[in-house]
Parts: C-alpha cells; sequence; structure tokens
C-alpha cells in the first residue's frame, strides 16, 4: 500500500534526508580527522594517501627488523667486552704469579775459596783442589746424565761447558758472583749430583758441590694462580656460547641478513666469528706456572689475544654503525611518508565544527518546515471530516 503526500511534505523530507547524510559525513569527518574517508570522498587522494601510508608502514617493519639486528650486534659487543675483562684477569692472576718466586732446583756450591772460570780443576796427579785425570763428576735431571771427566790442566770452564754442552739436559752450570758453581734445573726436574773420584781430593772439596738428589717442590702460590687462570680461559669459552640474540651467535659462527628498506633490494650481513679460548690463542697453563717461561708465553697470548679482540670490537662497531642509521633513515622516512599520507586527507576541524552546528540548525529548521505543512494537510482532509 503507497501513501500518497503533499509536494511540501515531500519536498521538506528530502531536504530533511539530505541534511542527515550532510550530518553523518561532518561527523565522520570530525571523528576520523580525515576530510578523504573513501575513495568516493576524493579517489586520487584516497589511494594516493593509502599507497605512502602503507610504504610508511613497510618501512616501520623493515625498522623493526633492523633493530632486532642491532640488538644481535649488541649482544655480540656485550660479549666481546665480557672476553676482555676475563683476559685482563687472566693476565693480571699471570703477572702475580711472576711475582711469586720460582722454587724451580738450584744447587750452589759451598766452596769458601771463589773459582773463576780460569782456575784449573783437573790434573794428572790430583790433589786437594783438582781432580785426577779420568775422575768423573755427573749431573742428572731424572732422565738426561752429563759427565765431566777431567783431564790435565782442565779448567772450571771446561766442566761448565761439558755439562752446558750436554744434549737435552734440563739443567745449566754457572759461576755466580761469589765464585761458586751452580747447577740450576731449567724444569719442574730434580737434579742429582754424583762423581766418581780416585785422586786425594773429595767432589766437594773441590767443586763445592756434595753428591746426592735435590728435590723439586712445586710454588703452590704459582699452582693456584694456574689454575684460577685454566677456570677464566673455561669461562672465555662459555661467555662466548652465552652471547646468543634470538638464536644468532656473533662470536660463535653465526650470521644474519636483514633488508634495508621495503623491497628487499637492499640488505646487509652480518657475518660472525668462531671465538673459543683456543683460536684466540690462550693455551691452558703449563708445568703449574712453575717455570717463568712458561708465564711469559702466557702473558704473550694473553696480549695477543686483547688485540685479536680489538679488532672484532672495531668490526662490530661499524656493522652497528651501520645498522643504526638505517634504521634512523627508515623511522624518519616512514614518518614523512605517513605526514604526506596524512595531509593528503586531512580534514579541517575548524570547518567541519562549523559545518555541523549549520547542518543542525537547518534540520531543526526542515523539520519544522516539515511540521507546518503536514498540518496544512491535516486541516484540508478535516474539512472532508477525514482526519
Amino acid at each position: 500500500m503507497s501513501m500518497v503526500v503533499s509536494a511540501a511534505t515531500r519536498q521538506n523530507l528530502a531536504a530533511l534526508q539530505m541534511i542527515s547524510d550532510q550530518l553523518d559525513a561532518t561527523q565522520m569527518r570530525l571523528a576520523t580527522g580525515k576530510r578523504v574517508n573513501g575513495a568516493f570522498d576524493n579517489p586520487s587522494a584516497f589511494f594516493t594517501s593509502s599507497a605512502l601510508s602503507a610504504r610508511a608502514a613497510s618501512l616501520n617493519q623493515v625498522a623493526d627488523g633492523i633493530s632486532d639486528v642491532r640488538k644481535t650486534v649488541e649482544a655480540a659487543s656485550n660479549g666481546v667486552k665480557a672476553l676482555k675483562t676475563l683476559l685482563t684477569t687472566a693476565q693480571s692472576l699471570a703477572n702475580s704469579a711472576l711475582q711469586s718466586a720460582n722454587t724451580l732446583v738450584k744447587v750452589t756450591g759451598t766452596n769458601s775459596v771463589a773459582l773463576t772460570t780460569a782456575s784449573v780443576i783437573g790434573s794428572t796427579a790430583g790433589s786437594a783442589t783438582t781432580l785426577k785425570a779420568g775422575d768423573t763428576v755427573t749431573i742428572n735431571d731424572g732422565t738426561t746424565t752429563a759427565t765431566y771427566t777431567a783431564a790435565n790442566n782442565d779448567t772450571v770452564q771446561t766442566m761448565l761447558n761439558a755439562i752446558n754442552g750436554t744434549a737435552n739436559l734440563k739443567a745449566t752450570a754457572s759461576l755466580n758472583s761469589s765464585g761458586q758453581i751452580t747447577i740450576t734445573a731449567t724444569g719442574t726436574n730434580n737434579i742429582t749430583i754424583g762423581g766418581t773420584l780416585g785422586g786425594v781430593g773429595t767432589l766437594n772439596g773441590v767443586t763445592g758441590l756434595t753428591a746426592g738428589t735435590t728435590t723439586f717442590t712445586a710454588n703452590a702460590v704459582r699452582t693456584s694462580y694456574a689454575a684460577q687462570f685454566d677456570a677464566i680461559r673455561t669461562q672465555i669459552d662459555a661467555t662466548v656460547a652465552d652471547a646468543s640474540y634470538n638464536g644468532v651467535n656473533l662470536l660463535a659462527g653465526g650470521s644474519k641478513t636483514v633488508p634495508l628498506n621495503e623491497t628487499g633490494s637492499s640488505t646487509i650481513t652480518l657475518s660472525g666469528v668462531t671465538i673459543t679460548s683456543t683460536s684466540l690463542g690462550v693455551a691452558a697453563s703449563t708445568n703449574n706456572f712453575q717455570i717463568d717461561s712458561d708465564i711469559t708465553t702466557a702473558l704473550t697470548n694473553v696480549t695477543n689475544a686483547l688485540t685479536t679482540l680489538q679488532a672484532q670490537t672495531g668490526t662490530f662497531g661499524n656493522s652497528q654503525a651501520i645498522v643504526e642509521t638505517r634504521m634512523a633513515f627508515n623511522k624518519s622516512m616512514a614518518q614523512t611518508l605517513q605526514a604526506g599520507a596524512d595531509a593528503l586527507v586531512a580534514g579541517d576541524a575548524n570547518a567541519d565544527g562549523a559545518m555541523l552546528v549549520a547542518m543542525q540548525t537547518r534540520q531543526q529548521l526542515a523539520s519544522a518546515a516539515l511540521s507546518m505543512a503536514s498540518t496544512s494537510d491535516k486541516a484540508v482532509l478535516r474539512l472532508f471530516g477525514i482526519a
């Protein structure tokens, strides 16, 4: 069933509907802050703005990915810093061990008359102060034996040369400043002094040395430092294993490739290195640091390792600078794109507010006009007794 209304009523109804549509559109603009909320509002501005916003969103996602890589580099850098601290501690331990006197066997003659390298120590007949030709003096390090056989007119230097010229002997012979023969072990070995004498002289009377074995006793302080040094070496490997971020460890040979733009046409690959105590050249302590040369070798190894880590710090620093620069650029670019997208569709809050007030006024006027037209129609119907 259709209902017929007057032209005036129909006109006022149409006006109200149009005003309602305009009110809805104005309220939408005020709510969103945009003058273009769909393709029908302004196709060119809408689609251009959408494209710019989409690219800005993509760049923000890329920036998030770069931020993840930055944390990976940061984790590796933190690992390197920790390794440097450990190596510095190891260096301190080795230096402290070196300051503690070694306890390597050192046998010094007890003769009261000072000898010189030119002092005669062998003669044909032998005497209280010389060996008889054919007499022997032996120095044994537990494995190798040096044997000096006396001959006529031999000097102290002849004896020293015979001992020091023995291959693989872990001991050296010398004269100290008091003119006493000194036998010094070069390793953690015992020293046994012996001899076969047929003359009137005695081993002690001629050389100042006494037959017998002097046993090596380790320096407990150095042993302790060596154990601590080895413990730090173990911690170096443990620290490297823990320097990972999100499953990537640049100190354990890991690598990571990340796009720097939204198309993936620009990327950066962070290649890690494999760091271990062995690769750094930090070997375990030898001979429990009882020998000075072992400690100085360890110190050299630690110094070289620190140099290697310093170079790696520079490499990671350069990579991090690139990553940070690109992340900042992408964020700045995304802000620029989003600002451009917003500018294309941004509304004027002041104008829309004024428009809303005007529309509401027009709506009230149109409602009043519709009411008046309706009243006029009813008056006509009442003439016929219908209304």
